[in-house]
């Protein structure tokens, strides 16, 4: 008979046959054993799906009607973790590799804290496992946005060695409460992908809940090249304006709009010159969301690679 609180995790797959493999092999090798895996394919136009159910017949899996994006993805997961009476749910991004402990460490730490909604650990990236992705965070609502602790740093020099409290939890690794997830309310459909796991931050601390950083778990992310993703940028950019005015009030919104525009009107005149597609998709960005075109917008038809 099981102890462990159960937990459901949520595998997102678009396209990433190779990448759900090697996250799926991971979990196999995880101490925690009352997890359920459930895999939500969004319409991938490879052939993951037909691959996954062949090769993978014991796992959980769902197709959606149409590619609902990241946030759509999780909200039907959020409905299936709630379902299976699970006490938790893992978001956890398909390009990963996760650590024994990994897990356990974010169970234990959300069971002996009560006040806290949801959690994250340490990610590291996989082309460099001593580079640190991140390591906590926190939200910088002046400029709309917010920043991961020590991006970029080498693992050796890490300054969080114990639990601590949060503002931010990135989107690749969240563990949230599923008692509270009607109290927090869906991700942001209109996002689609990108920025979606900052709303969801800024929402959880403005109801009064307490996010944790958990440094002992510890996962890999595949992140190598994501600075030339043309439509990263372009959700990036669209969706920077959305947070911006859903997440803040009063003057602050007035000086983060303010901010924003300066700074991608200059990024703008520079990438107008020095890198078009850059500009293409950071132009699309702005006119889609002056336009109120959300959801999947013109990201995954123009910018999709």
């Amino acid at each position: 008979m099981h102890t462990e609180p159960k937990v459901v995790i949520i595998l997102l797959n678009f396209n990433q046959q190779k990448n759900i493999c090697e996250c799926l092999e991971s979990l196999s090798k995880i101490n925690y054993k009352n997890f359920q895996t459930i895999l939500i394919d969004n319409c991938s136009t490879d052939n993951s799906w037909s691959f996954l159910i062949e090769n993978y017949p014991d796992l959980l899996k769902f197709k959606t009607d149409e590619n609902s994006g990241y946030t759509g993805g999780v909200n039907f997961g959020f409905k299936k973790a709630q379902e299976f009476n699970a006490d938790y749910v893992l978001v956890l991004n398909p390009d990963t590799l996760v650590t024994e402990n990994f897990l356990t460490a974010l169970v234990n730490g959300l069971e002996n804290d009560i006040s806290a909604a949801a959690a994250g650990g340490l990610i590291l990236t996989e082309h460099d496992k001593e580079k640190i992705w991140y390591a906590g965070g926190k939200l910088v609502p002046w400029r709309g946005l917010a920043v991961h602790f020590q991006k970029g740093e080498i693992l050796k020099n890490i300054k969080i060695t114990k639990i601590e409290y949060v503002n931010f939890l990135t989107g690749c690794m969240i563990l949230f409460r599923v008692d509270l997830l009607k109290q927090i309310g869906e991700i942001n459909e209109k996002f689609f992908l990108y920025l979606e796991d900052i709303e969801i931050s800024a929402r959880m601390i403005k109801k009064g809940f307490k996010l944790l950083y958990i440094p002992d778990s510890i996962i890999y992310h595949k992140v190598f090249g994501e600075e030339d993703d043309i439509m990263k940028l372009y959700y990036s950019v669209r969706n920077r304006l959305l947070l911006i005015n859903i997440m803040n009030k009063g003057l602050i919104r007035i000086i983060s709009n303010l901010y924003f525009v300066i700074v991608i009107h200059g990024k703008l005149i520079y990438w107008r010159f020095m890198n078009k597609q850059f500009f293409v998709a950071a132009s699309k960005g702005l006119d889609d969301y002056y336009t109120n075109n959300f959801h999947k917008g013109n990201g995954l038809d123009c910018f999709y690679k």
